[in-house]
């Protein structure tokens, strides 16, 4: 069982991306707390592409009582592992007082500023989990593909952990068809193809598609970018959909034509996926009518907060099958 403590924001997607990818992969999971979900599952390498997790790692075991560590440790293993791997380090989500006391219950050295592995500890639903190796997603490992470290940016375009929030929330696997009917410079691009999926991008503007072209070639990434229009899509039989739409945040109400371009746009979305799999729709407001007009079925919307005058909506959606 693979164990993820989550980031204290955005917990509502953290926690999507990784119930997508669990759904798409046939593994079953549980969310035991706001911040915490297990995976029936042990490839653990598998899961470090995701973006709003803060630590996560093979569960060794659980136990209601902490004064239980030392015993369950020995009869799971973990106790042997840290041996062959000292020193070694406790962190938890409980207080430092905390993770001095459950030292105690391990034999071998413990090094907290230079350790070989780290084991984390989780209080959630009652229980105490334990994780070693923890393993930690780090904001820095996104920034080199941030929109200002990218040779060709644009204001309008997600920094590389948000977009691959999104590519993740999509359950798009490595080897499958990825679209951005909306691409602009390329930042979903990036990231899906980061994570070994096939991107195909589509923008009304020859800039953003020379952008995204460039922005792909400067990471060694590959994929099919074209200008043309994202309510007549040319190509069909994908895996997995996202994009963020062009935004009206100049209206309360959408205008005719930004109206018309999302009903368009997002027929042409729905023929263009597979049956069974899953669209991301980032807007700024609520357009679940227009998605289901088109024939999706809206999973959920979640609020994703950005500043007082943008509040993104995150549509996940499916193609029935």
């Amino acid at each position: 069982m693979i164990g993820f403590y989550l980031l204290g924001r955005l917990t509502d997607l953290a926690r999507q991306e990784i119930v997508s990818l669990a759904t798409r992969r046939g593994e079953r999971y549980k969310i035991v707390a706001d911040r915490f979900v297990t995976v029936q599952g042990d490839d653990v390498r598998f899961y470090s592409r995701l973006a709003y997790t803060r630590v996560y790692g093979r569960v060794w075991f659980s136990t209601k009582r902490i004064s239980d560590a030392g015993r369950l440790a020995r009869e799971s293993g973990l106790q042997q592992f840290l041996l062959s791997n000292q020193p070694f380090a406790i962190r938890s989500n409980v207080s430092p007082e905390f993770d001095a006391r459950v030292g105690w219950y391990f034999d071998g050295e413990v090094n907290l500023k230079r350790p070989k592995t780290t084991i984390f500890v989780v209080r959630a639903g009652g229980r105490f989990y334990f994780i070693a190796p923890a393993l930690e997603i780090r904001a820095k490992d996104f920034a080199p593909r941030d929109t200002k470290n990218r040779p060709y940016h644009h204001p309008t375009s997600l920094n590389a952990r948000d977009a691959r929030l999104l590519v993740n929330i999509s359950g798009v696997l490595p080897g499958e068809r990825f679209l951005d009917p909306f691409c602009g410079v390329g930042g979903i691009l990036i990231e899906a193809a980061m994570v070994g999926a096939d991107v195909y991008g589509i923008d009304a503007v020859e800039d953003m598609v020379l952008g995204a072209s460039v922005n792909l070639q400067h990471y060694g990434l590959r994929g099919t970018v074209l200008r043309g229009d994202a309510r007549s899509i040319p190509w069909t039989g994908f895996d997995a959909i996202a994009t963020d739409v062009p935004y009206g945040r100049s209206s309360k109400v959408l205008t005719r034509d930004l109206r018309a371009l999302y009903r368009d746009a997002f027929e042409s979305m729905f023929s263009a996926l597979k049956r069974g799999r899953y669209c991301v729709v980032v807007a700024d407001r609520d357009v679940s009518p227009l998605l289901e007009m088109a024939g999706f079925y809206v999973d959920r919307v979640s609020n994703w907060y950005v500043h007082s005058k943008l509040t993104r909506r995150v549509h996940v959606c499916r193609k029935s099958g």
